[in-house]
């Protein structure tokens, strides 16, 4: 039996996890880098570097969900 991927709330609810993915991560991110500049009184440099690692970590996650998600 073929599954119904035409519907609108399943897609709505991809999306809505895609987003919470990025935003996630991001946010992880950011909470490691500032308590690294606080540790190490490198103030901008590494919420940068965990602003950039978050996104970067968002992105692969939501396209292994996107990936999955249209395998199925």
């Amino acid at each position: 039996m073929k599954k119904n991927t035409d519907s609108p709330w399943r897609m709505i609810g991809l999306v809505g996890t895609l987003g919470l993915e990025v935003v996630t991560f991001i946010v992880a991110g950011v909470w490691i880098g500032r308590g690294l500049d606080a540790k190490w009184g490198t103030d901008p440099l590494f919420l940068a570097a965990g602003i950039l690692a978050g996104l970067m970590m968002g992105l692969i996650s939501a396209a292994f969900t996107l990936r999955t998600f249209l395998k199925g």
